[in-house]
């Protein structure tokens, strides 16, 4: 769960159990340098210091009394800067000429099962997810079957190949930012391993691993 506060003196406004997707589309506006309405009132990212944090959900008498806020810092992380270098990542392809469907969803909900997503809510998956393996990449690298894993239970009732496919554009576009690198064993590897499946599976002694670059 996420929270996010947006501060110009003496003004702040914070808003709390905010979905990724949720936080997703309103970053990505903010790396564009666009206006934000929040609060009934316009924030602009020259102006305004943005915090976005991660952590429990916060039930209604943590948030009364203005005590919300203080609660979230104490009890999350503070991944403003994971969530910016998503949000730029997503600019980057938009920049690129890849479709994003007329915009970003603010809800940012999967289509239902039985056809395939469309181009742009594709693209918010994929940023929405590559988000949420930065974040379990916190605790050390990962085989890229659990990112594979990851996407499928994003895409619940849909196919294996479709899971595959929403995993590797994550981690392509992680990849073509810096973020993460891929490694077998100790060894770095290039994108191209993410053509092999079997760097998708734990079969073959050929597991390939995704970590944090840097």
């Amino acid at each position: 769960m996420y929270h996010f506060e947006l501060r110009k003196f003496p003004h702040a406004v914070s808003r709390f159990n905010q979905s990724e997707q949720e936080v997703l589309a309103l970053v990505v506006r903010w790396v564009a340098e666009e206006w934000i309405d929040v609060g009934e009132r316009k924030w602009n990212v020259h102006e305004t210091k943005l915090t976005v944090l991660e952590g429990p959900e916060l039930s209604l008498p943590e948030m009364a009394m203005n005590r919300g806020w203080r609660n979230a810092m104490r009890r999350s992380e503070d991944v403003t800067e994971r969530v910016l270098a998503v949000a730029r990542a997503a600019g980057a392809q938009a920049t690129a000429g890849m479709p994003r469907g007329g915009g970003v969803s603010a809800t940012g909900m999967a289509p239902p099962p039985g056809g395939a997503p469309e181009t742009g809510e594709l693209s918010l998956l994929a940023d929405s997810l590559g988000l949420e393996v930065l974040g379990a990449l916190d605790a050390g690298p990962a085989p890229l079957e659990r990112v594979w894993r990851l996407a499928h239970g994003r895409l619940d009732g849909r196919s294996p190949s479709e899971s595959l496919a929403l995993a590797e554009l994550a981690v392509r576009s992680l990849l073509g930012r810096g973020l993460v690198v891929l490694q077998r064993g100790d060894a770095e590897v290039a994108g191209a391993a993410l053509d092999d499946v079997e760097s998708w599976t734990s079969e073959g002694g050929q597991v390939v691993a995704i970590a944090r670059s840097g």
